[in-house]
């Protein structure tokens, strides 16, 4: 996370997006998610290795702008997966991993009708822990100063555009 109250450019940013016309905010947040968008879920295709993490992670990965923030989201969005991930309430398996030292025990019948406890290790898609996550978190770190300065060139590019008169 990048404070605003320690960037100076950044104050210049927000103080320049509170400062000019409703159309014109409207763009630099059109522009600035248009790009920053495609190149967060790019840094994320790079980092995830399994299908799962693509699925749950990078796939519903987004990007919003408001003229105050931008903000990088994963696994917030989507209906469950097809084996009953639900990357909404499952998330933390898919992206700091799990113990694989764990092992899970649950109640089986039998097709006679008999119960038995079975104990089984814990799923192999899953990675193992990682305190700094696995897809979301490194490419977040790697992605933060890059979509500040997106932003910062963005906002500035379309105010002096602006200014200019031209439409881009």
């Amino acid at each position: 996370m990048i404070d605003a109250r320690e960037s100076r450019e950044l104050r210049a940013v927000i103080l320049a997006i509170a400062n000019v016309d409703k159309p014109l905010r409207k763009m630099i947040r059109q522009f600035t998610k248009a790009m920053a968008a495609p190149e967060f879920q790019k840094a994320m295709a790079a980092r995830a290795t399994t299908g799962l993490e693509r699925r749950a992670l990078v796939d519903t990965s987004i990007v919003t702008v408001s003229d105050r923030n931008v903000r990088m989201q994963s696994a917030s969005k989507g209906r469950p997966l097809s084996g009953g991930f639900n990357p909404k309430a499952d998330y933390p398996a898919a992206e700091w991993g799990v113990d694989r030292s764990r092992r899970t025990t649950s109640n089986r019948r039998s097709r006679k009708g008999a119960v038995h406890k079975v104990t089984e290790p814990m799923p192999s898609n899953l990675k193992g822990r990682s305190r700094t996550g696995h897809v979301f978190g490194p490419s977040a770190r790697t992605m933060i100063p890059r979509i500040g300065r997106l932003w910062v060139q963005t906002t500035v590019r379309t105010i002096a555009t602006a200014l200019e008169g031209k439409q881009e």
